[in-house]
């Protein structure tokens, strides 16, 4: 799905310029300053056409801001001639966009945050425009996709079937209408109460889950902060050794330190040259810590040595993950929009997901070419499972390189969950959702999804906050998920989401765990120095 409404695309035929020419002539016709909506004598497009190219757009009779600016751009060969092409909005309307919506948007978050205005009431201000800007959406998109088949017919010499034209053409407005229609009526029944049920479970039951409180105490509850390490106040990525004895931390710093996990003595540390460090993992062995960067660089460290990081080129954004599979041979590390399998050993790129190709589609003469990959946010790679999650909870298999869509109709529900953040268990075969619930003011509901038949399984209240969702920093363990919320530390058995145990602690983020679920670190701030310490925690 194509978010912004900017297209482009090639044509080509073996026809002469000339004879493109007169057939665009037929159907395009000079600007007029003046033109009656009501008079339906005129072609079917109006612009500017030359030897170098065309300005076009289609003449229509009623109004509509998104209809797109049609460019086209004529080269020419002994082949024939390629015909480029590119749809967007008037730069008069964008601009008028981005101004409604800061004037909007600025009256009203203001009341909301100072809490002159209810929230449920706010909400919906806050949110129909994003109905509204999905209507306009169709419309462009629409025109955009009846401009194309019109160029395709107008430059080929092909006749169009205008019969099953007009048999679609009417259905483009009617669901632009009925999709703004649904965003009020969803809009009167939020702030009437219709759809939003009792908020009496909102009180989440703590007391009888907290350890201070239970008869029998869960073993999870003996864990506690065991150390904290203030020497790292840049930090802020982790990672831990499979042997749970070394502590990785990374930081806006662009420097990455190591620490016996044991005592918190600093064993080393290394150096970028540049690139905030966004994540780091550590090699099976111990003896080799990989950093994603900023930078859109990929780092293999050699702890045996001094010798300067190998780095690893190819990723369009910032490196936001990096794990090492068991085997201690492939580096696999994520991007907006990429997925890379690095050997460890050479540093060769060994795959990409997904694999970019050019497409061609043939319709007679014509060839369209299309160069656009599908874009996507990794959500979490799994190293076990040589898996991944990413955005639209797609499961990639990093072995295959090919990604499937799961059923999620038991996961999600459309008119209430808006979904936050997925982490996967261990051995890659449970994911732990989080979900807004945009029904129960702002509730934050964890959810256990099981990836191997796609089903819900495990569903629970995570948290409810008063203006905000919560997207609570998660890890998981093979048993638990812990979870930092407020001023607690949150426990939930992974396969029944049944709260094991709150431990008072300050908000931490970046959390990782050990697979046993024994020892746990994450950071936190220092809200007055804006330095970032290094919380370890640890059952006895």
């Amino acid at each position: 799905m194509r978010l912004l409404p900017y297209d482009t695309f090639t044509l080509q035929t073996p026809d002469a310029l000339a004879i493109v020419l007169q057939r665009l002539a037929a159907y395009i016709e000079p600007e007029k300053p003046i033109r009656w909506h009501f008079s339906r004598n005129h072609l079917p497009y109006e612009g500017t056409v030359s030897e170098t190219g065309f300005q076009i757009r289609r003449i229509i009779h009623h109004r509509n801001s998104f209809l797109p600016r049609i460019q086209g751009r004529f080269d020419t060969s002994p082949l024939g001639t390629s015909v480029h092409i590119t749809m967007s909005l008037h730069p008069f309307v964008i601009g008028f966009l981005i101004l409604w919506y800061l004037i909007w948007y600025g009256f009203f978050f203001p009341f909301w945050l100072v809490g002159n205005m209810p929230v449920g009431f706010a909400l919906q201000f806050l949110g129909l425009p994003v109905v509204i800007l999905f209507a306009f959406w169709m419309a462009f998109w629409s025109e955009a996709y009846r401009s194309r088949r019109d160029l395709t017919q107008m430059i080929s010499g092909y006749p169009s079937n205008s019969s099953s034209h007009t048999a679609r053409s009417w259905i483009p407005n009617a669901m632009q209408w009925g999709i703004f229609l649904l965003g009020l009526v969803m809009v009167f029944l939020q702030i009437t109460g219709t759809f939003r049920p009792s908020t009496s479970s909102e009180s989440v039951p703590s007391s009888t889950a907290a350890c201070s409180q239970q008869l029998n105490h869960s073993p999870i509850c003996k864990m506690s902060v065991v150390r904290t390490i203030n020497g790292h106040p840049a930090a802020s990525a982790l990672a831990i050794s499979t042997d749970g004895k070394t502590l990785v931390s990374g930081g806006n710093d662009k420097a990455i330190k190591i620490w016996d996990l044991k005592t918190g003595y600093l064993k080393k540390t290394l150096q970028s040259d540049s690139g905030q460090i966004r994540a780091v993992a550590i090699a099976p062995d111990g003896k080799t810590v990989v950093s994603g960067s900023a930078d859109h660089m990929v780092r293999i460290w050699d702890l045996t040595s001094d010798r300067p990081p190998r780095m690893l080129v190819g990723h369009p954004e910032e490196v936001e993950q990096v794990a090492i599979t068991p085997d201690g041979k492939t580096v696999i590390s994520g991007s907006y929009g990429a997925i890379k399998q690095w050997d460890l050993a050479t540093g060769q790129l060994k795959a990409t997901f997904p694999k970019v190709a050019e497409s061609k589609t043939t319709i007679g003469p014509i060839a369209i070419i299309h160069d656009e990959a599908e874009q996507f946010n990794p959500l979490d790679i799994n190293s076990a499972s040589r898996t991944a999650l990413i955005s639209d909870l797609k499961l990639v298999n990093l072995a295959s390189n090919e990604a499937k869509t799961i059923p999620t109709r038991q996961v999600e529900n459309w008119m209430a969950d808006y979904f936050l953040s997925a982490h996967m268990s261990p051995d890659g075969k449970l994911a732990a959702l989080q979900y807004g619930n945009t029904f129960r003011k702002f509730e934050t509901r964890l959810k256990v999804w099981n990836l191997t038949t796609g089903e819900l399984q495990a569903e629970e209240s995570a948290t409810f906050s008063h203006n905000t969702f919560e997207d609570i920093p998660l890890t998981l363990s093979r048993d638990f998920i812990f979870g930092s919320t407020g001023q607690q530390l949150k426990v939930w058995n992974l396969r029944t989401l049944q709260l094991e145990a709150i431990l008072e602690a300050k908000w931490m983020h970046s959390l990782v765990v050990t697979p046993d679920g024994k020892q746990l670190a994450g950071l936190t701030s220092d809200w007055d120095s804006g330095h970032t310490q290094i919380n370890v925690w640890r059952s006895p």
